[in-house]
């Protein structure tokens, strides 16, 4: 008996230990996010929402804490119009509460998703819908919206880091601030940015960023209110010391606004706290920047104070301006790269291998059509080098947030003419005009993206199958049924949307994370399953959600006809996905303690 018992503790004590799903609603408060820890996932149901948010758990690499829409087609909506935000209810209640409608101090390892903020104000006109700081790390934003706040993101100190990805920031800014306000301000710390849509700020810049590294790759930044952006001392940055600021942009589009605050410049580097020792550094590769025709300065390195600044540009097209660098102090600054299609008579000291006209040979401008023409001057004109761009934005400002593999790097600019192919977008291949649409309208956001075709009927149901990567959403239902085919897109795995069929329930998967493989898995979260059955008792399994469960493994259970998801998990009753039969003669009362435990955990 001894014997016995001593061999079940382990596997008693896995199961147990396994991550919560916690439904959020409406009708919810701030409380059941903020109490989510290292693996956990919460589900945000449609509707709108009135509370602030304060994270500061901390997960892991592996098991992040994980916060997404139940359905990003429907998603959940942040706005606080009725009330500034310090005044919303929430849990944090110092003084600068009222900085962020969410904000993340000091947490960890947070994978945010499918969220719109909106209407986020303070009385002193510089909140922002997410808010991060206080050295939190390894956050990741994905496919959410920022409208009409005083500041669309902010953060970023110490050793802060984010990577934001297919969101879209629009109509931020507060002309009654005292300072500039922006769709994007980050302060310092390392900032990544990609496949979004940044644009007509109320006020300020597109892009105003501090941070210590910054990437901003395969964007569309439009019509900035004063200029589209730049690089600028880091906030953190204090006494004289050697400290160096870069940034890399690649692969994006900009269009200069007809009417900008400030006509004189598209990008500057500006060391504005005058701090001694710093060096800024900016890269441009592959870019297509249409300016209104002005003399603006697509890269203008701002060193009257002699700090040490360096402009590299290589491979873009610098289109309606007559001004590609500016320079005030050419003692302390070196702008250098080569093979950039400019306007005949240009000014682009530094640079070398221009290529002159006065069209690059864009397929449409009129209709924001960027792509080349055949025959463009841009296309075979590229210079080999390191950084090259290898994705491409998709596609414009209609068909939005949406991203594809680039063909090669022969051509300038952000756009390869031989480029074909499908789109994907942040839950996988996406069917233009479906994830993304006309940005009118808070309320707008992606729908779900085209069906892929299912794989098996669903049958008997057993445990469901552990779900794979650190994004993929957990198989919950006894419900069998297909789980789609796999296919590989850079590196990660992700799962096909099939539809299964209705099977009797089993209990619920665990949750087993598995280490990121190259670029971010775009599977897309589907609903749960059936419903989960408790400690083995078996349930109705209901229908399969709206599609396969984006796994690895496939969500069929031991006698089920599962789905071609790479494979079948064999699960036990016990609801906790582990194989327990191996260990025969168990105790009946072991089997009730893991069912009381599993229920307890499954209600937080």
């Amino acid at each position: 008996m001894t014997c016995v018992v001593g061999a079940w503790i382990p596997l008693l004590a896995a199961c147990f230990a396994s991550a919560a799903t916690i439904s959020v609603g409406p009708s919810d408060s701030y409380q059941k996010i903020e109490a989510a820890k290292a693996g956990d996932e919460v589900v945000i149901a449609p509707g709108t929402y009135k509370f602030r948010v304060h994270l500061t758990q901390t997960g892991t690499a592996d098991q992040p804490i994980v916060i997404r829409a139940l359905d990003p087609a429907q998603p959940p909506v942040w706005d606080l119009a009725d009330t500034l935000v310090e005044d919303a209810p929430g849990s944090y209640t110092a003084g600068d509460r009222g900085r962020g409608c969410w904000q993340v101090s000091g947490g960890k390892y947070y994978d945010i998703s499918g969220i719109v903020f909106t209407n986020c104000h303070n009385a002193s006109h510089n909140a922002a819908g997410i808010r991060y700081y206080n050295g939190a790390r390894g956050l990741r934003l994905r496919d959410s919206v920022f409208r009409n706040n005083d500041n669309g993101l902010t953060g970023g100190t110490g050793s802060s880091e984010i990577t934001v990805e297919y969101c879209e920031f629009g109509g931020n800014g507060n002309t009654a601030a005292s300072a500039p306000t922006h769709n994007l301000y980050i302060y310092g710390g390392d900032f990544t940015l990609r496949y979004s849509y940044v644009h007509d700020p109320l006020q300020g810049q597109n892009f105003h960023i501090r941070a210590k590294t910054s990437v901003l790759e395969y964007n569309w930044f439009a019509r900035a209110k004063s200029y589209e952006g730049d690089l600028m001392t880091d906030d953190d940055a204090t006494g004289p010391s050697a400290v160096g600021q870069t940034m890399l942009l690649r692969g994006n589009v900009l269009l200069q606004a007809a009417q900008p605050g400030n006509n004189s410049q598209v990008i500057a580097v500006y060391n504005d706290a005058e701090l001694e020792g710093r060096s800024f550094s900016v890269r441009l590769i592959n870019n297509t920047f249409v300016g209104n025709g002005g003399r603006a300065a697509l890269v203008h390195l701002s060193n009257a104070d002699s700090s040490i600044m360096g402009a590299e540009l290589v491979n873009n097209i610098v289109a309606g301006t007559s001004v590609v660098t500016l320079v005030e102090d050419d003692t302390n600054a070196t702008v250098r790269g080569s093979n950039n299609w400019i306007q005949t008579g240009a000014s682009a000291s530094g640079l070398s291998g221009s290529i002159a006209g006065s069209d690059p040979g864009f397929a449409n401008p009129a209709a924001k059509d960027f792509t080349l023409a055949a025959g463009s001057p841009a296309i075979g004109k590229a210079a080999a080098g390191d950084e090259l761009p290898s994705a491409e934005y998709y596609r414009d400002e209609q068909v939005s947030r949406l991203r594809r593999v680039r063909a090669s790097v022969s051509d300038l600019g952000a756009f390869e003419s031989t480029t074909t192919g499908a789109p994907t977008g942040p839950y996988g291949p996406a069917t233009p005009g479906l994830d993304a649409g006309p940005d009118t309208a808070v309320t707008d956001a992606p729908a779900a993206d085209a069906p892929a075709s299912g794989g098996g009927a669903g049958g008997a149901g057993g445990s469901g199958g552990a779900t794979g990567r650190r994004d993929a959403s957990i198989a919950t239902g006894g419900t069998s049924g297909s789980g789609g085919s796999t296919r590989v897109d850079g590196g990660g795995l992700d799962g096909g949307r099939g539809s299964g069929g209705a099977g009797s329930g089993g209990t619920g998967g665990t949750r087993t994370v598995v280490p990121d493989a190259g670029v971010f898995s775009d599977g897309r979260p589907v609903a749960s399953g059936g419903a989960v059955a408790a400690g083995g008792t078996a349930a109705a399994g209901g229908a399969t959600g709206a599609g396969g469960a984006r796994a690895t493994g496939g969500v069929s259970g031991t006698g089920a006809t599962g789905g071609a998801a790479g494979g079948s998990q064999t699960g036990s009753s016990s609801g906790c996905g582990c194989d327990l039969g191996r260990a025969p003669h168990a105790p009946w009362w072991l089997f009730g303690l893991a069912a009381v435990i599993w229920l307890s955990r499954k209600r937080r």
